[in-house]
């Protein structure tokens, strides 16, 4: 491979240019200060030891690495010295890290490659191919004049997850509220709204707490003093659930040690997130006895007739997550390719669920808008009343994902329209390079101690793997990759022999 000068391929026999003089036909000046200096884009500049295998491999001595030599492809090597000196980059996605809380958070994003699940931290920095759904995300959270609303589709393996995981690490890094829920045929089917609704209300995360992870809703509900439009009209539900929230807050500051409170804002809470359905009547006797205020508790049904009342629900959260300073609320809900396996009647009633979740992240008027008038009302009295979402402005983000080519994909694409369609297309082969590249940047700042041998035999691998076809998932690749400078790691063989 030639240098930036032009100059001949390391290890060919000819002249070599050094900062002292000039050495010509392969004749050393001295037994030191001849010996060709070489580059690696990895381990930076070295001076070579040994040809090898007939100029296909070179023995080099880096100068990172004293009195430690490695033998390497001669193709992988730059000749430098002279007007083809290359400049080394700055080496910082190698140099080790000096505090033990950020090595072991590096090996924690390791061990979930390892075993093939989507780590949690530093995102972004692992993800390839994905740019130009990255940046539709994001367009999506910062404009909200066309509302926020769109579909994720993705093969298993594709890295949809992943895709999700990156969403949620984006919003919360912007300063969202995230919910995240998968269906379930048994715990959260899509027929069932109040269901739907308890995975996503227990599982939110916070921005200013990332590291908490899930929450539930306590932190939003003591975040605000009450729940109410411009107009005074009181949310039915979160209005008495906030300020009920912070009366018990205040209590159980005061008495930090009563079980009865502790089991008050526990049974508040399942009340609240939908994690139980009769306690209304029963939690707003105890709630009068132990606190000055008195609102009224009213229930939150199983019923599959209620879907209004949880759109509103939904988005009232995402009204008391902009009241508390954040920037709303995304809802990320995967799997909902079970839309196809229900039989006609449930399918029905989960389109209606789908239409609503959406019609609540869209603008409440005009082109963008959903039409939700053929949708009844369920519930009695004043919950039969209830819109499908609080207020005209919607500080609601959704995303939907599912699998290509189902039932669901259809309904996504015809009540969404293609434009808020995002769909995964399998990684190329440069991707997977590029992902090699960085998990092994990422392993050597984790395992120090790694032989840099084992760190350069990747590449010759990574070539072999992909030349035989493209891999099924990143997570199956990233855990290949990690598998194998693991056994670098521990073997201390001449892999590049």
């Amino acid at each position: 491979m030639s240098g930036d000068g032009g100059g001949r391929k390391v290890g060919e026999k000819g002249s070599v240019d050094e900062a002292g003089g000039r050495a010509r036909g392969g004749t050393a000046k001295t037994a030191k200060d001849d010996k060709p200096r070489v580059y690696h884009k990895t381990y930076g500049e070295g001076t070579v030891l040994k040809v090898e295998r007939g100029g296909m491999s070179l023995r080099v001595l880096f100068d990172r690495f004293p009195g430690l030599d490695i033998s390497m492809p001669a193709r992988l090597l730059r000749r430098i010295g002279g007007a083809g000196v290359v400049r080394e980059p700055r080496p910082s996605t190698l140099r080790p890290p000096s505090d033990p809380a950020e090595v072991l958070a590096l090996r924690q994003t390791i061990e979930a490659l390892r075993l093939g699940v989507v780590p949690t931290r530093d995102l972004s920095a692992y993800t390839v191919g994905r740019d130009t759904e990255v940046e539709q995300f994001r367009l999506m959270l910062s404009d909200g004049s066309r509302g926020r609303a769109l579909a994720l589709l993705g093969d298993y393996g594709c890295g949809k997850t992943h895709m999700l995981e990156i969403m949620q690490g984006i919003a919360l890094a912007d300063g969202w509220v995230v919910g995240r829920a998968w269906l379930d045929p048994q715990e959260a089917p899509p027929s069932q709204p109040r269901r739907v609704y308890h995975a996503l209300a227990r599982s939110l995360a916070y921005p200013e707490t990332v590291e908490a992870g899930e929450q539930g809703l306590l932190p939003l509900l003591e975040s605000c003093e009450g729940l109410s439009l411009d107009d005074g009209t009181a949310h039915l539900f979160l209005d008495p659930a906030v300020r009920y929230a912070r009366a018990l807050a205040e209590r159980i500051q005061q008495d930090p040690g009563s079980l009865e409170l502790g089991e008050l804002q526990a049974l508040m809470l399942d009340w609240i997130e939908g994690r139980a359905t009769g306690l209304s009547q029963e939690l707003g006797r105890k709630l009068s006895r132990a606190l000055k205020y008195k609102g009224k508790v009213y229930a939150l049904s199983d019923f599959r007739t209620l879907a209004k009342v949880y759109g509103y629900m939904l988005s009232g959260l995402a009204a008391l997550a902009r009241r508390s300073g954040r920037r709303g609320l995304l809802l990320l809900l995967d799997e909902t390719e079970l839309f196809s396996s229900l039989n006609k009647e449930a399918r029905a009633q989960a389109a209606i669920v789908f239409r609503v979740l959406i019609a609540a992240a869209l603008p409440a008027g005009g082109e963008e808008s959903i039409d939700l008038d053929d949708v009844e009302g369920g519930g009695h009295g004043a919950i039969r009343n209830l819109p499908p979402r609080f207020g005209k402005v919607s500080h609601l983000a959704l995303c939907l994902a599912a699998t290509p080519g189902s039932a669901s994909e259809d309904f996504l694409r015809n009540t969404l329209g293609d434009k808020r369609v995002l769909e995964l297309l399998p990684l190329m082969r440069k991707d997977f390079v590029l992902l090699s590249q960085r998990i092994r940047a990422l392993y050597a700042r984790a395992y120090p101690e790694t032989p840099p041998r084992a760190l350069s035999a990747l590449e010759d691998k990574v070539d072999s793997w992909l030349s035989r076809g493209l891999p099924g998932s990143p997570r199956e690749f990233g855990r290949k990759v990690v598998d194998f400078l693991d056994f670098c790691r521990h073997t201390h063989l001449d892999f590049a022999g």
